[in-house]
């Protein structure tokens, strides 16, 4: 059995998917499991191409009774959960952060055997004045988090659930579990927020934490309204490890697929580190 997979649903375009993917590669994770509703062809393509290097790509399903992202997180449980130990579920503008030079099956290996689930709080990042072109990365161009670790949009968590733990997803934060403990990332008891659904009463962003980069708004609050934010030293760590995995993952499709690696390459020209070779 593997020990852990990213699930995730690709619903509209996805110009982020490569970085996003090169990061989650660069903090141990293995296995993706992508339903993709075909809207994008381009990131159809680049999925694709990884087919033989743990993406498995997927149609997403159709129910009358479900929405698309929940009808894929039930056929996910009810197909193919069998075969990893823990999954999480997220969203493409979502991205797992360990801490410097950790690896998140490190972290995994440690769970205790009577968690079910175990949640992890976001932190949330500044997207509204991005510092560099839309095709640099996503972690230099919104360097900036909450600088109040316990701001409550920070409370809200995403989890990561051992098998058999849920039979169903109502809630992309949290849902009810038929097995096991839901603990903090600390691995101490997690105490849900009453107030707010999909929120807990406290922080913990030290093993681990979801760095969550919100699509701007229109109705944002002016500059002078909005939360304090501070650059985020941990993300910047991440950046060189994430640059050497996206020149791995293009030196990988560019002997599969050369034309999407041409693409990837054209799209990507505001990172000048994709251009250097291979180590």
């Amino acid at each position: 059995m593997r020990t852990f997979a990213i699930v995730a649903v690709v619903e509209g375009a996805a110009p982020e998917l490569f970085e996003w993917l090169a990061f989650h590669r660069a903090v141990g994770v293995r296995h993706f499991v992508i339903y993709d509703n075909g809207l994008d062809s381009e990131a159809a393509a680049f999925l694709k191409a990884q087919a033989a290097i743990g993406v498995t790509t997927l149609p997403c399903p159709t129910r009358v009774d479900r929405t698309p992202l929940f009808a894929a997180y039930d056929h996910f449980l009810a197909s193919w959960a069998r075969l990893f130990r823990f999954a999480a579920f997220l969203g493409t503008d979502e991205f797992l952060v360990p801490a410097p030079g950790r690896s998140i099956e490190d972290w995994i290996a440690r769970i205790p055997p009577h968690a079910g689930a175990v949640v992890v709080n976001r932190r949330v990042f500044d997207t509204t004045a991005p510092e560099g072109p839309a095709s640099g990365l996503v972690l230099r161009r919104f360097p900036r988090s909450l600088a109040q670790a316990d701001h409550a949009e920070n409370r809200v968590v995403t989890s990561i659930y051992r098998q058999g733990a849920i039979t169903t997803i109502a809630d992309p934060h949290m849902t009810e579990l038929v097995r096991g403990e839901r603990l903090m990332s600390d691995f101490g008891p997690a105490e849900p927020d009453p107030q707010r659904p999909g929120a807990i009463l406290a922080v913990r962003h030290g093993e681990i934490r979801l760095n969550h980069y919100p699509r701007p708004v229109p109705s944002a609050p002016p500059p002078e309204t909005r939360a304090e934010t501070e650059p985020c030293t941990r993300t910047a760590s991440w950046v060189r490890p994430t640059l050497d995995e996206m020149r791995h993952l293009l030196a990988y499709v560019e002997s599969v697929a050369p034309s999407e690696a041409a693409r990837l390459r054209a799209r990507s020209a505001a990172v000048p580190e994709l251009a250097q070779p291979v180590a």
